[in-house]
């Protein structure tokens, strides 16, 4: 299909100095297959056997960015056309999509993030059991995805979810595309703008919130749900039979909008799946639809009323677990501290590339807002539209009254601003109304910021992988080893495991042996530090079965976030291997796991940790 580019009007006419028809045609054809073939070659020669400190980037061949190159600059031309192409934009879009999330799974055996491994352990347990245990912890007492993923794992046969849990990212990515479209175009956002946008939120969401997840599946219900409200319910409508570009004169508040029973019911179905899915998206869903409508902007009103029952009223059965576990009524109103990013909360024994790929993650957040208000700035006069985009994407700093979500508060609100946020930034490079006619201007105003965009993107998403990634031998070694396991205590030697993924995780308590809340603090030296770790144990389950795991995961996280000298570690394992309270059961590609053994009911008396925390998930 193709449209007129950004205004809807007939096309200009062509700048004196532009390449030929012919030119134009046979770049478009060629620029687009290329890239993707250099990419695709980049990926196979890829070696991410031993990643550095900058993670995936630096293990990345040349071939592979010039391959990326290449397809920005062929968005840049579809995006320069006098008359442009819808159907190719969606096509550029999905391919920048496919290269940055694709290409982790197209590399890695098993999926990226310790953390994952915790939640497909949950879905394994609602699978086996087909029921919910909500003392556990706070998954199963939120549990809309985890039903869902196990509902989906026996209709397709899955064996588990280790089987596609990597492909998630690159799955919500794509299923996000045709969400955004609906929003932008329900906001009349002209055609240039809709794509841009949609490109730039493709490659400046960094949080990661797309892995195999409730937030992953929570994104996609909140953009479902926005994506009603600004189709249905916003009260700011362009006069379709206006050409030109969106100002405050060709906007209006209707007096009657049609707005059918069967989206507002659907709209509180997703909010209600939403609010039982995930802790945080429903209440920044609910600020920001709260938010339009004390400005007058959403209609009916009573709809902002029903969703805050809705969230305070799952909320409240919950409360308490909440609040013991998490300290929720501690954080309320302490805005500053909630603000702070989890970086804020580590040690600063890390190595200096941490340093940079925590600037560009700062850089490729404050650029889009930056961006964003530039673009509001621009199109000021467009009255509530703009009102209304501006009060979306930064509205969710509110929730940070509430608490600060494991510090990790700030990192939604980045996220649930960005589709708004994108928006106006499209607004801000979009080139005015008498430049249409010059190609290379159009070209630019694109793709200058999707590639400074993408470029800051690599690190901040991958730029971790060195840590991040579970290698296959090792979530296969300790996946198989739990799987026959009798059921008793966990620790890992430092965090960052694929631990937990198997359908009895509540039967395996986890807690580390050096870590904050483990069995020895920091970098304190420990005589005889097997007997202590058998009496440890011993205290806390007498007579039951314990193991203590260190993997190749473990060690790389060490390296990059600092804590515990190697030489502890080192002498820990010989220690453990000469102790008779402990049996090495599994050694294999570097995945070491000892159990306690018979002899540690007869450990002699002495120091024991007191401070060891346990959990679950």
């Amino acid at each position: 299909m193709r449209v007129a580019s950004t205004s809807g009007g007939v096309a200009p006419t062509v700048a004196p100095g532009t390449p030929s028809p012919t030119v134009l045609r046979l770049t478009r054809l060629t620029l687009l297959p290329l890239g993707l073939l250099l990419w695709a070659y980049g990926v196979s020669k890829t070696n991410t056997g031993h990643l550095g400190a900058f993670g995936l980037p630096a293990a990345l061949p040349l071939t592979f960015y010039a391959g990326l190159a290449v397809v920005i600059a062929s968005a840049g031309v579809e995006l320069s056309r006098p008359r442009l192409s819808e159907s190719r934009l969606a096509l550029h879009a999905v391919s920048l999509v496919v290269i940055l999330y694709g290409t982790a799974p197209l590399i890695y055996q098993e999926g990226r993030y310790a953390w994952l491994y915790k939640v497909i352990g949950v879905v394994r347990y609602v699978g086996a059991r087909g029921s919910l245990d909500r003392s556990l912890d706070i998954y199963q007492n939120w549990p809309g995805f985890f039903a869902l993923a196990a509902w989906f794992d026996k209709v397709s046969g899955a064996g588990s979810p280790l089987d596609y849990a990597k492909w998630a990212q690159l799955a919500f990515e794509l299923a996000a595309i045709p969400l955004l479209y609906t929003i932008y175009q329900s906001l009349s956002l002209p055609v240039w703008h809709r794509w841009l946008a949609i490109m730039l939120y493709a490659g400046s969401n960094w949080i990661a919130q797309d892995y195999y997840s409730p937030q992953g599946i929570a994104t996609l219900l909140s953009l479902g749900i926005m994506a009603i409200v600004a189709r249905w319910m916003l009260t700011v409508v362009v006069l379709e039979s206006d050409p030109a570009p969106p100002t405050s004169a060709n906007y209006r508040f209707p007096r009657r909008r049609v707005r059918p029973t069967l989206f507002i019911a659907l709209l509180l179905a997703l909010f209600f799946v939403l609010t039982m899915t995930h802790e945080l998206s429903p209440y920044i869903v609910a600020i920001q639809i709260g938010a339009l409508t004390v400005a007058r902007l959403v209609r009916p009103r009573w709809v902002a009323l029903a969703i805050g029952v809705i969230a305070l009223g799952y909320l409240a059965p919950n409360f308490a677990f909440v609040n013991s576990h998490y300290g929720l009524i501690s954080s309320i109103g302490s805005f500053f501290r909630n603000l702070q990013p989890p970086s804020a909360q580590e040690s600063t024994a890390v190595p200096e590339s941490h340093h940079i790929i925590s600037d560009c993650t700062l850089l490729l957040s404050a650029g889009v807002w930056c961006l964003a208000l530039a673009g509001a700035w621009r199109r000021r006069k467009s009255g509530r539209i703009v009102l209304a985009l501006l009060l979306l994407t930064f509205a969710p700093i509110l929730v940070l009254l509430g608490g600060s979500y494991g510090n990790e508060g700030i990192l939604r609100v980045y996220l649930f601003a960005l589709p708004w946020a994108a928006a106006l930034a499209a607004w801000a490079l979009a080139p005015a109304h008498d430049h249409l006619a010059n190609a290379g201007h159009n070209a630019f105003r694109a793709v200058v910021p999707l590639t400074l965009a993408v470029a800051l993107f690599f690190p901040a998403f991958f730029g971790d992988d060195w840590s991040n990634v579970m290698p296959g031998s090792e979530v296969t070694t300790i996946a198989a080893f739990l799987d026959t396991a009798r059921p008793g205590i966990v620790l890992s030697v430092v965090g960052n495991a694929p631990l937990s993924d198997n359908p009895d995780y509540d039967q395996f308590p986890t807690g580390t042996v050096y870590d904050a809340g483990g069995a020895i603090s920091g970098d304190r030296q420990v005589p005889d530090i097997a007997a202590y770790l058998a009496r440890t144990v011993e205290g806390y389950a007498p007579g039951q079965p314990a193991y203590i795991i260190m993997a190749p995961s473990m060690a790389a996280y060490d390296a990059s976030y600092g804590g515990v000298p190697s030489a502890m570690i080192t002498a820990l394992l010989a220690a453990l291997r000469a102790s008779p309270y402990w049996t090495l059961a599994v050694n294999d590609d570097g995945t070491s796991i000892y159990e306690l053994s018979a002899a540690a009911a007869k450990v002699p008396a002495g120091p024991s940790s007191v401070t060891l925390k346990l959990s679950v998930a």
